[in-house]
Order: structure tokens, then C-alpha cells, then sequence
């Protein structure tokens, strides 16, 4: 059985330019946190778009947030990566984005699919990017 590798951490500043009229960020940004995270997770793992090991391309079919916290300030913050799903050509990653003091701030789900580059239909991952994922698994009731 393969061990379960620990959340994937992002640190990630959030700026002036990012709060709302209301001083809190904006949800839209909530996202952008998401697809950093899952960038710097990629990089993490030695990989790039267009490089051999990224499964490239993929859609995102879904994105789900549950907003728990406003974030009201200029601050650093952690954004965390695991994955709760793996299909045949689908992967659903679960984040959280804490902030600078521990409070959770919001917590949500990207799924992706691969397609071929051609026909833009559902392709399966590789083996070696599936076990790449597979090491980020966790059991979840979702």
C-alpha cells in the first residue's frame, strides 16, 4: 500500500488590488488561489505545460467553493492541495485557503478531465501521471 503524501502547501500573497469596494476579497479570487496552487504543485513535481509527466491538455469542468471566513486584508496565505477523487480520465483536487492566523477562509473542489488534444474528448491520464496523483489521494465522503 502506498503511503499518503501530506497536503500540498501554496503560499500566496494576497494584494491590495484583490479586495473588493467592501475591503474583503473578491470571490473571483478564490479561484485564481485554486489554479496557483495547482501550478505551483505542477512545478513542484518537476513538471510544465508541454513537458513529458503533465498530462496536458486538461479542462476544468467544475469548480466548487464554500466561502468560510472573509479575508480582509493584505496578508500571506497558505492554500492547500490533495486529491479527493481519481477517475479514468478525471481528477477532483481539494483545497483550502487559510489565513495568515490559522482561521480557514474557504474550502472547495476543481475537477479536471483530460482530452485529447484533437478531438478535445475525455482521453485517460498515463500511469505515471495517475501515480502521481494517486500519492495525494485521500479517502473523502464526498
Amino acid at each position: 500500500m502506498t503511503d499518503i503524501a501530506p497536503p500540498f502547501i501554496s503560499r500566496q500573497r494576497i494584494h491590495f488590488d484583490m479586495l473588493d469596494m467592501l475591503g474583503v476579497l473578491h470571490n473571483a479570487h478564490y479561484l485564481l488561489l485554486f489554479e496557483r496552487a495547482r501550478f505551483d504543485f505542477w512545478h513542484a513535481q518537476g513538471l510544465q505545460i508541454g513537458a513529458p509527466g503533465l498530462d496536458w491538455p486538461y479542462y476544468v469542468a467544475r469548480n466548487e467553493i464554500n466561502y468560510r471566513a472573509p479575508i480582509t486584508r493584505i496578508q500571506e496565505v497558505t492554500v492547500t492541495l490533495q486529491v479527493t477523487h481519481l477517475g479514468r480520465s478525471s481528477a477532483t483536487l481539494g483545497h483550502a485557503v487559510y489565513q495568515d492566523d490559522g482561521t480557514l477562509a474557504a474550502e472547495g473542489h476543481t475537477t479536471l478531465v483530460r482530452v485529447d488534444p484533437k478531438t478535445r474528448r475525455a482521453i485517460p491520464w498515463s500511469g505515471e501521471f495517475r501515480a502521481l496523483l494517486a500519492r495525494y489521494l485521500i479517502a473523502t465522503e464526498r
